[in-house]
This record gives structure tokens, C-alpha cells and sequence, in this order.
């Protein structure tokens, strides 16, 4: 369980690193994207899975993901999760496309190219400040996508004994909005190692 000044610390040092990330996505785009502060909750990973996920905080069946696995000292699992409908609107914004609501065609491969570089530079930027932060060196996977959110159980991307950061956020872009939720899946050894940083930075705060 985080303590509220830790819930802060983290969502602090999220929220600069969403800023980031909304800087360089509207440099790419050639648009204003806002990310929205993060909610930040910590979950155990017996408490998350597809059917729960689906059920609750996305409140939807079709949705895709995005994934990218990290080690070695410091490791885990990133992952972002959008409904496939908001993605698709996402995406075409992005695309500078006619916003087309309501359709269920799913993703063409262009949509998902520019889903898949929108989350890349997403996740980079969360799991690389945390390095940053712990002063130890990342190794990352090669980035994957899937268009079901069932691979989560299939793939076991979220161990039992795990601890989960759950990011709630949305883009704000100029015509839409989209909501959706970010996974930092952590070991238990890695997420002591984040704690005891985010606890060390308090103490010189209150110093």
C-alpha cells in the first residue's frame, strides 16, 4: 500500500514525464496533445487480470495493447491499454483524418504504426526516468502490440506476486479525447528498490 506522500512523490514524477511525452507526441503530430496528471493506485498482481480489467476500469471488450519488458537489475513489464475505438479516433487525429465515431472497422496498420510509436514514446519515458531516478541501466524488449487484451492471462505479463502501478489518464487532442490506462508491472525486489528511493527523497524534502 503507498502512503499519500508517496502516491504524490510518484504521481509527481509521472506527471513531469507525461509532459514530456505530450511535448514530443504534439512535435510529432504537428498538433497540441495534452496527458492529463495521472491517478496513480498500486494493485497486486493477483488482482488484475483480462476479465477484471475488462469489467472494471476499462468497462470494455475490444480493446488493444501495448507492451514492453525491462530488466535487468531494476524489472518488469509496461504496458498501455486503450479501448480499440478510442484508439482508432486517436490515431486518425494523429493522422490529421476525419474523425469517424462509432465504427467498428478496429485498426487499419497505419492506425496501429502510430498507436505503437505514440506508446513507445509513452512508456519510454515512465520506465527510463525510473532508471534514471534508481541510477541502474535498463535493457528493453523488442516493443510488441496485441489486439486483445486476453494475452495478459495467455503470456502471464502480470505475475501473481507482482506489484502494479495503475496509471489512469487521457489525451486531450484538439477535436477528442481518449482515455486510457497504463501498467508499470513490477517485481517485488524492483518495487521495494523504486519505494525505497521515493522514500529517501522525502526524507530530504522534510531534512
Amino acid at each position: 500500500m503507498l502512503t499519500p506522500m508517496q502516491k504524490d512523490a510518484l504521481a509527481e514524477i509521472l506527471n513531469v514525464n507525461m509532459g514530456v511525452s505530450a511535448s514530443l507526441l504534439s512535435e510529432m503530430v504537428n498538433q497540441k496533445i495534452i496527458l492529463s496528471v495521472p491517478v496513480v493506485e498500486l494493485k497486486q498482481g493477483s488482482e488484475l487480470n483480462a476479465a477484471s480489467l475488462k469489467r472494471g476500469d476499462l468497462g470494455v471488450d475490444k480493446s488493444i495493447m501495448t507492451l514492453v519488458t525491462f530488466g535487468k537489475k531494476f524489472k518488469g513489464n509496461a504496458l498501455i491499454i486503450l479501448p480499440q475505438d478510442k484508439a482508432s479516433i486517436l490515431a486518425n487525429a494523429c493522422l490529421g483524418n476525419e474523425l469517424t465515431y462509432g465504427l467498428e472497422e478496429g485498426l487499419s496498420n497505419e492506425d496501429a504504426d502510430v498507436i505503437k510509436e505514440i506508446c513507445n514514446v509513452i512508456l519510454n519515458a515512465i520506465v527510463g526516468e525510473f532508471g534514471n531516478l534508481l541510477d541502474v541501466r535498463l535493457e528493453y524488449s523488442a516493443f510488441e502490440m496485441d489486439f486483445s487484451i486476453d494475452s495478459l492471462d495467455e503470456k502471464r505479463i502480470i505475475p501473481p506476486d507482482s506489484q502494479v502501478l495503475v496509471l489512469y489518464t487521457s489525451f486531450f487532442l484538439t477535436m477528442s479525447q481518449v482515455r486510457g490506462v497504463i501498467l508499470i508491472v513490477l517485481s517485488a525486489s524492483s518495487f521495494d528498490m523504486l519505494i525505497k528511493k521515493i522514500d529517501d527523497m522525502l526524507r530530504g524534502i522534510d531534512v
